[in-house]
């Protein structure tokens, strides 16, 4: 078992706060990649090649010094590769560092940053030299085991952040752009989540609901309604980093019609309570506690799913016994280990055949399955109709409904 002779100093505090976990990577890109949702900020920065990086519709060029900065409600996909990318990709929370470290700002200043900026700057002269030799010395942090490593990160991955913000800020104005129509409204009801819009608002002169409605699923994989509901649980994981705000407060600000509201669709989304969400997601986690170790486990296999993860890693990963950690999906989820990986991973098989056009046997593999026959079999088990029944029904037009 780990030892804790040092407790004072606080040596669990990585294994007790998951959300501090940063991920960094370096990857060559050779050709087209699919859009994806992700929940984590991405930073991705060019080292070299040349290519096209596109963000809710738009095409940007992925040059060497092209610093790209997406939030949960950037849809982002590699959409051309002329010379092969050489591309560092940064992952972190961003309420950790909303948390620790928001500076007061201008007025509306806060705002402008989420509406008005471009999700990427180039950078030359000194400032790529700076905000290069930060990307490389987090590369080699990440690559070398040494003394304050996780914390040299988190350091350095701030200060990549707020480069990208002060840049960022800086730009605006400077450059006009042509929108999509369809990813203006996206933008707009993913972050307008106060104001109680309907698809009629957002429907132009000429354009039915139903078409704009089958715009915007072709767009991003979500109907409107369904894009409003994602925009304010997106929104409600950032203000519940700050604990004065209270839940009332919260659910008001994003225009639910009342708590219970806001509890029932958060939990549909996230899994957990708002105040679950709070307590173990954002708050350091109590040892020994068996709810916290099982949202911390909830968390390692969505993170880990299309491994070939077992009960075992999740006892190394968190110095715990077999029968310990059996006991704690037992009593707080109501399914062994299995049974919850495979809900995950169907639930992540969904996402995929809703979107893209990937074979079942390509998901199967994405998704952790070993062959496309476990994966049938999982899937008519908790969905209650194969995989290509699935998806059938769900790219159904809305004008058939």
């Amino acid at each position: 078992m780990k030892q804790q002779n040092d407790w004072y100093t606080g040596i669990n505090h990585y294994d007790n706060y998951v959300e501090k976990e940063i991920g960094i990577e370096r990857r060559i890109i050779d050709g087209p990649t699919d859009p994806y949702l992700h929940e984590r900020v991405e930073i991705f920065y060019v080292l070299s090649g040349k290519g096209a990086i596109s963000v809710n519709g738009y095409a940007y060029d992925a040059v060497p010094g092209s610093l790209f900065c997406m939030y949960s409600h950037h849809f982002h996909h590699v959409e051309a590769v002329e010379e092969k990318l050489d591309v560092a990709v940064i992952r972190f929370h961003i309420g950790l560092f909303m948390y620790m470290s928001w500076e007061k700002h201008p007025k509306h200043a806060n705002a402008r940053l989420v509406y008005d900026t471009k999700p990427m700057v180039r950078l030359s002269g000194e400032e790529k030299e700076e905000v290069e030799a930060l990307v490389r010395s987090l590369l080699r942090e990440a690559k070398e085991a040494r003394f304050e490593r996780l914390n040299m990160i988190e350091y350095k991955t701030l200060e990549l952040h707020a480069y990208y913000c002060r840049y960022a800020y800086e730009e605006i104005g400077k450059a006009s752009r042509k929108e999509r129509t369809v990813w203006s409204i996206i933008e707009k009801v993913i972050l307008a989540t106060g104001e109680d819009i309907t698809l009629e608002d957002m429907t132009e002169e000429g354009i039915s609901p139903e078409t704009m409605n089958r715009r915007i699923k072709e767009a991003c994989g979500f109907t409107f309604f369904q894009l409003k509901q994602f925009g304010k649980v997106i929104n409600a994981c950032a203000l519940l980093h700050f604990p004065e705000l209270s839940m009332e407060y919260i659910g008001d600000q994003l225009n639910f019609s009342s708590a219970a509201a806001f509890y029932k669709v958060f939990k549909q989304y996230c899994g957990v309570t708002p105040r679950e969400y709070q307590t173990e997601y954002i708050g350091t986690m109590v040892p020994g506690s068996g709810a916290g170790s099982a949202m911390q486990f909830l968390q390692y296999i969505h993170i880990h799913f299309s491994e070939d993860i077992r009960l075992e890693d999740l006892c190394e990963k968190f110095c715990m016994k077999p029968y310990t950690v059996k006991q704690i999906f037992k009593q707080v989820f109501g399914n062994p280990f299995e049974e919850l990986l495979a809900q995950v991973r169907i639930s992540y098989a969904c996402s995929f055949l809703r979107t893209g056009d990937r074979t079942v046997l390509e998901i199967a593999s994405l998704c952790g399955f070993n062959s496309q026959s476990t994966f049938q079999r999982h899937f008519k088990r908790w969905m209650n109709q194969t995989p290509e029944e699935y998806r059938e029904v769900m790219r159904e037009k809305p004008d058939k409904k």
